[in-house]
């Protein structure tokens, strides 16, 4: 928790002999550890809290409150502070008391834009308008007033310790504790210290092991989740790999409302370590074989120590709401369940509680208006991929020709196929969803199959294959014949266009294939209005922008815009498994893939044999990174000819390592790229 002290002399004053007054801390505490700062530092680290503080005398404020205030403040704002104490009040003139409340009320939004919760302290010595405008401060500005009219009284002075009536007046060390205690209670008021809300791994489901986690001060139980340990695939249509190729990473699910402060005690000396995506700037100190850092927001995150294997998934939600069980269609409390398959029709709704662990799969025909939510897992672990093999029921979501689909908080893990199939589908919403767990072949992430109108927000995938995908094709046009849950031939997939869809927000980790994928199969007319923005890709295997043309699509009007890339170095080389007895050998040096890539081709999706065309797409504010003395990966765009190709392509801002670069690209005679500089 970082904690910002904005105050005068009782919160600090250097030394003044002439006044008798040695210490460089609150003015008349016994020692540094009595001012009220050092003190309440303790009483936080006690429930759990580590503070990291910065103090600052403002003093000159009061007196002269007319000031440019970010200037004035900007070192205090460029902190980033969790929690911003206002001690302030004592030396303001009369004749300045409107300046100083309208300043303060300049700089309390300004804090409160970086998510800082503000308090505003009333004085320590009474003056009854002084009083009313600071209340009025905090009122107009949403912050939490905090009165310390119980301590206006000589008891709680320093008039034993010192003889000059200026350093007398202020607050003894018990005075001192007091203001603690007051400010501490008012920090417990406002729910800062019950930051985390962890539900109980239920019995039957078996914990990581690894390493033990502490949120808080308090031992967090981790899930067991399978993932894959290396780059090693088979060609379509291929088969279930061997377990030998997959490893057990950690996964840690909790509520959160406040910053947590996490502590991890590995099992080893701890060389390196660092939390993804580092856009969320969570810096992490280690000490021997221990880790540290705070998670001041809700998101997902990766802890890799001594590099990616057997990382700690972290997926901190916001609270969650208080929710009528009596409204949903189908219920899990917290505890293990044999779900098989469950059948949604048209309003049907589900919860899954946290602490639930659902052994199931989701199917959905020609249904509408349904909704799935909570903080649970849906797990596939138990089900292998059935023979004969049906695109349309096989794996673990599926929702087939469906509109107004809503999914919102739910873990997804170890699926057999497709995470979630969404195929001629309209209005799907899907918010803060958890893909993780999948290792086995063709385990891609969601995969939307001439869908339109798609929104995907805050979620998280780590998937074994392409993770948020596009495609376009017709079973019906690749001989299979689709059927309904009673086993009757339905209507095939219409090759319906790939339209309006939206992703953004989204945390990325993709073992193999392509992370933000555009084919293979793109069998239908036109993929159009589509947007990419604000995603970080923290590992990638064969491109992390991919568009793959298979097929006659015509592919425009697509914006990738604030995409971040990360690479750690420890990249290995995809490989194709050739046979059952080959084993995966790790490359000698890092295979660090496309940034960027794309190309045109006629699968064995495609019946026709046509060839697409890609234009009008924008690449924006492109950023990657990696460690120190790698050169930045290519952009490769591979146009088939000149009547089918990649053209009007735009990349406006391509940064590496924070510094704007040269793009590397690897492109044909056939592409037409524009490159725009900041």
């Amino acid at each position: 928790m970082k904690i910002l002290f904005l105050g005068n002399s009782i919160t600090r004053h250097a030394p003044a002999p002439d006044i008798g007054w040695y210490g460089d801390w609150g003015m008349a505490a016994s020692c540094k550890e009595k001012d009220y700062i050092h003190q309440l530092c303790g009483i936080l680290s006690a429930a759990g809290k580590k503070p990291e503080v910065r103090l600052r005398n403002v003093a000159d404020f009061e007196r002269d409150p007319k000031r440019d205030i970010p200037e004035y403040f900007a070192d205090d704002l460029a902190f980033g502070a969790d929690v911003a104490i206002i001690r302030l009040g004592e030396n303001v003139p009369e004749e300045a008391l409107d300046a100083f409340a309208e300043g303060i009320e300049a700089l309390i939004p300004l804090l409160r834009k970086q998510d800082c919760t503000v308090f505003v302290t009333g004085r320590f010595w009474k003056n009854d308008q002084c009083e009313r405008i600071l209340r009025t401060i905090a009122a107009n500005t949403d912050a939490h007033f905090i009165s310390l009219a119980h301590l206006q009284k000589e008891t709680f002075w320093a008039l034993k310790e010192f003889e000059n009536g200026g350093v007398a007046c202020h607050p003894s060390d018990r005075g001192m504790y007091c203001i603690a205690n007051a400010i501490f209670a008012a920090i417990a008021e406002a729910g800062l210290l019950s930051g985390a809300q962890i539900a109980p791994i239920p019995d039957g489901e078996p914990p990581f092991t690894g390493y033990s986690v502490f949120v808080d001060g308090k031992f967090a139980p981790l899930y067991s989740v399978r993932v894959s340990a290396m780059p090693f695939n088979r060609e379509w249509p291929g088969y279930q790999r061997d377990i030998a190729q997959s490893e057990l990473a950690a996964m840690l699910s909790m509520d959160m409302s406040a910053p947590v402060d996490i502590t991890i005690d590995f099992p080893d000396e701890i060389k390196t370590a660092v939390v993804r995506p580092l856009s969320a700037d969570v810096s992490i100190c280690t000490e021997g074989k221990q880790a540290f850092f705070t998670i001041r927001r809700p998101g997902q995150y990766s802890v890799e120590i001594n590099g990616r294997h057997h990382n700690l998934h972290i997926f901190a939600n916001p609270p969650a709401e208080k929710i009528d069980r009596s409204k949903y269609t189908h219920y899990f409390a917290a505890g293990v369940h044999e779900a098989g398959t469950i059948i949604l029709n048209s309003g049907d709704s589900m919860y899954l509680e946290a602490g639930a662990v659902v052994h199931g799969t989701l199917q959905a025909f020609d249904a509408e208006n349904i909704r799935i939510e909570g903080r649970g897992i849906l797990d596939y672990s138990r089900f292998d991929r059935p023979e004969p093999f049906r695109h349309e029921r096989t794996g673990m979501i599926n929702f087939i020709r469906c509109r107004n689909i809503t999914m919102d908080g739910i873990i997804l893990r170890d699926s057999s196929w497709w995470t979630i199939t969404a195929a001629n589908c309209k209005n799907l919403y899907f918010h803060n969803l958890k893909s993780v767990g999948m290792w086995r072949y063709n385990s891609d992430g969601f995969d939307f199959v001439c869908s339109q109108n798609v929104h995907m927000d805050g979620c998280f995938l780590r998937n074994f294959d392409d993770v948020i995908v596009f495609k376009g094709y017709s079973l019906s046009a690749n001989g299979v014949t689709p059927v309904s849950p009673a086993g009757k031939a339905s209507p095939p997939y219409n090759l319906q266009n790939v339209e309006n869809c939206l992703i953004e927000n989204c945390v990325i980790w993709c073992d193999w294939g392509g992370a933000l994928e555009i084919g293979a199969e793109t069998v239908t007319d036109e993929y159009v209005n589509m947007v990419f923005k604000n995603c970080d890709i923290i590992h990638s295997s064969e491109g992390a922008i991919r568009i793959q043309s298979g097929d006659r699509a015509i592919i425009h009007n697509l914006l990738y815009d604030n995409i971040r890339i990360e690479y750690d170095g420890l990249e290995d080389l995809p490989v194709f498994q050739k046979s059952d007895d080959m084993v995966y050998v790790p490359s000698d040096t890092p295979y660090l893939s496309p940034v960027i890539c794309g190309w045109m081709y006629c699968n064995h999706w495609s019946k026709a044999g046509i060839l697409g065309d890609i234009h009008d797409v924008t690449f924006r504010n492109i950023r990657v990174f990696a460690p120190e003395g790698f050169d930045c990966p290519e952009v490769r765009l591979l146009s088939a000819n000149e009547n089918h190709r990649f053209h009007n392509i735009t990349i406006d801002g391509f940064f590496f390592n924070g510094k704007e670069i040269d793009i590397p690209f690897n492109i044909n005679e056939f592409t037409d790229v524009k490159v725009v500089k900041k």
